[in-house]
């Protein structure tokens, strides 16, 4: 890491082709729904770099920026307004050039901010990206080379306006290693907002505690009233090297975060490696449902609507598809019954209201 530091442009990494792989398909969910809505939208990358590595492929801004552009739905969308902001001068400078490469158009707006830190600049970039209006959708890219640069009180800042989301690079391996250091709970508990982190450090191996971490960082968004969702990056069967934490305000961005998630890893959800990113599965996802099988278990002697069962199972992340495979087989138990509309082309169609029953009310009482 300090090794970058010192370079304008360096060499790609697995892990960052599968990170920008994870952006890519976030963002064509959430352009498709947020620009085709919304007059006008922003995307603020707060730790920008110089937009390309010396091997070729994108940086991070760029990514963006060609995502709206080769967007399938773009001739509907509002404006994007794409603000970038990174440290050093040199980066900026040729993060200016990638840009002048790409075409013009008058649907994206693309500011490239002087340098300056995250920490300094945070206040001035919400301002700008909200554009005089609350209600504009924001949408934070927060990839820090460190974890003193973002604080949690800052994404805590970035979320401040209720159409506020941000996409947060937590550094789950570095926490791992230095979480017993000493001294190190100085760094550790303002990154996490407080010290609920240190419930993890008792995971001794390394896969377990980085998930701690994550869900750990999620409790404290949690907190916020924030709906959060959590994704691995890692290298073949190795351990996360960090983790995606996406935070939003509505469930909404749950839904275009599951899809995303199962896409890239279809067994778990969970996590993907650069060689297992966008691979077929050879599971049976049946044994990943069991949380949202309990969960519909649990509502048992009552109705619900399509709506709030589709929002539990992305709180869950899971999508649509697992809701109806748990509800099929709740369905074959006598457990779960659609009584509205009584007649339909399918099974669980949207809209549709379920009543659930516990297995106690199919027992045989004969038997």
């Amino acid at each position: 890491m300090e090794e970058l530091r010192d370079r304008t442009v360096w060499k790609s990494d697995p892990h960052t082709q599968v990170k920008h792989l994870v952006y890519r398909h976030y963002l064509q969910c959430w352009m498709g729904k947020i620009l085709q809505r919304f007059p006008e939208a922003t995307i603020v990358d707060a730790f920008s770099g110089p937009g390309i590595y010396t091997d070729g492929p994108p940086g991070s801004p760029v990514v963006v920026a060609k995502t709206f552009l080769e967007h399938t739905a773009y001739q509907r969308f509002g404006r994007l307004n794409l603000v970038c902001l990174e440290e050093r001068a040199d980066r900026v400078e040729e993060l200016q050039r990638q840009f002048a490469k790409l075409p013009r158009s008058p649907q994206l707006q693309v500011t490239v901010q002087p340098p300056g830190t995250f920490a300094e600049q945070q206040p001035r970039l919400s301002a700008l990206a909200h554009r005089g209006r609350a209600e504009t959708p924001v949408l934070w890219l927060v990839d820090p080379f460190d974890l003193k640069s973002a604080p949690f009180s800052l994404i805590r800042q970035c979320l401040a306006g209720r159409r506020d989301e941000v996409l947060f690079t937590l550094f789950t391996n570095e926490l791992h290693r230095f979480c017993q250091r000493e001294n190190f709970d100085k760094t550790m508990t303002p990154y996490f907002g407080g010290d609920h982190w240190r419930a993890a450090v008792a995971e001794r191996r390394a896969g377990s505690r980085k998930e701690a971490f994550a869900a750990a960082y999620q409790q404290g968004l949690k907190s916020q009233d924030l709906f959060t969702g959590s994704f691995g990056i890692k290298i073949s069967n190795q351990s996360a090297r960090y983790h995606l934490i996406l935070a939003t305000h509505s469930d909404a961005g749950l839904k275009c975060w599951a899809p995303v998630t199962w896409k890239l890893d279809s067994y778990s959800g969970q996590g993907a490696s650069a060689d297992t990113a966008d691979a077929l599965s050879l599971f049976d996802e049946a044994s990943v449902v069991d949380r949202l099988d309990v969960a519909l278990r649990a509502h048992a002697g009552t109705e619900q609507r399509w709506e709030t069962l589709s929002s539990q199972a992305a709180r869950l992340n899971h999508m649509d598809k697992h809701l109806r495979q748990v509800l099929d087989n709740l369905a074959v138990q006598g457990l779960a019954f659609r009584v509205d509309p009584v007649r339909a082309r399918s099974a669980w169609p949207e809209g549709c209201t379920v009543r659930f029953y516990a297995p106690g009310d199919v027992a045989d009482e004969a038997s």
